[in-house]
């Protein structure tokens, strides 16, 4: 019953703005939208820090704007550099403003009054990226991209999937990007949307190498393409813990990391979960996360960039 709830709202939804009885506020600054169709573990993070690099390198500023998801905050906040905690903007806004300083991220709930506040502002942002904004249709962006997760069953909608709406409504994206990897991937789910997809390819190294045994933890949205990774580096996980994703790690969740390193001395994470670990427990411990790294190597994707905001 729930399942059947859920995908008659959305279908209402979609349904409003498709004929716009809901309108979609149009920037005058372009909007790049990174997304999904699932709950997450697609890798977004990372390629909003791949599509701001190549702005950057062009001489170009842009923001970035995120939900600051589980953050304790409710208001509007501008920051930069790293500069506020992870519980205060959100885990993974901080993580890209840790790779990212000199850019400018803005955390909001309501992302129109945060593009609207982007456009008045005397910094002269040239290009907009909304990060995990799919499903927010209250913006009009001029290039709207979902990213697929090979790994994932993208057959079930909420509550019994992973679905946050039906597969088909891809179809109203730019294009698709095809993350992590997976050989087995059947390509025939997406032979009816008529829109480019492109083939995301991803490193990954490790923080460190001094031990290639330890535990291992995370609180993703895809805790097995985390331990693939791992596998893949070789490394050699004796125990491990998978959290819920945007997992918050207090006394409590520290406790049941120490209780199985009690024998150990090195865990392996994500880097976005090491981020918001303790300085004492980082300290303590021959810590070791994953950097993941991606990209686009295809001149169709990037012409498609280039036209948003063509070079100075």
């Amino acid at each position: 019953m729930l399942k059947i709830l859920y995908n008659i709202v959305i279908q209402i939804r979609n349904w409003l703005y498709d004929y716009k009885i809901f309108n979609s506020y149009k920037s005058s600054i372009p909007i790049i939208s990174v997304g999904n169709i699932t709950l997450g573990g697609t890798g977004k993070t990372p390629f909003v820090i791949y599509l701001a690099k190549i702005f950057l390198n062009k001489n170009l500023n842009p923001l970035i704007i995120s939900r600051g998801y589980k953050r304790k905050s409710t208001d509007q906040i501008l920051f930069k550099n790293g500069s506020l905690s992870p519980d205060l903007v959100g885990d993974e806004p901080f993580l890209i403003s840790k790779k990212l300083p000199e850019i400018d991220i803005i955390v909001n709930k309501n992302r129109v009054q945060a593009v609207k506040y982007a456009e008045k502002s005397n910094k002269k942002y040239d290009i907009i990226i909304l990060d995990d904004a799919f499903q927010h249709r209250s913006i009009y962006r001029d290039l709207d991209i979902v990213l697929i997760n090979t790994n994932q069953n993208h057959s079930l909608l909420l509550p019994s999937g992973t679905l946050r709406e039906p597969f088909k409504n891809i179809s109203r994206s730019d294009c698709i990007v095809l993350t992590k990897n997976n050989e087995n991937f059947n390509p025939l789910i997406l032979e009816n949307f008529n829109i480019p997809i492109f083939q995301c390819e991803e490193s990954y190294s490790l923080s460190n190498n001094n031990n290639n045994d330890g535990i291992g933890f995370c609180g993703i949205g895809s805790p097995s393409s985390f331990w693939k990774t791992l596998n893949d580096l070789s490394i050699n996980i004796i125990k491990k813990i998978e959290f819920k994703d945007h997992q918050k790690y207090n006394a409590q969740t520290i406790q049941s990391i120490e209780n199985m390193l009690i024998n150990e001395k090195t865990f392996f994470t994500t880097e976005k979960d090491w981020v918001k670990l303790p300085d004492s427990f980082i300290k303590k411990y021959n810590g070791v996360f994953v950097d993941m790294r991606v990209e686009i190597k295809n001149e169709l994707f990037l012409n498609m960039l280039e036209k948003l905001c063509p070079k100075n």
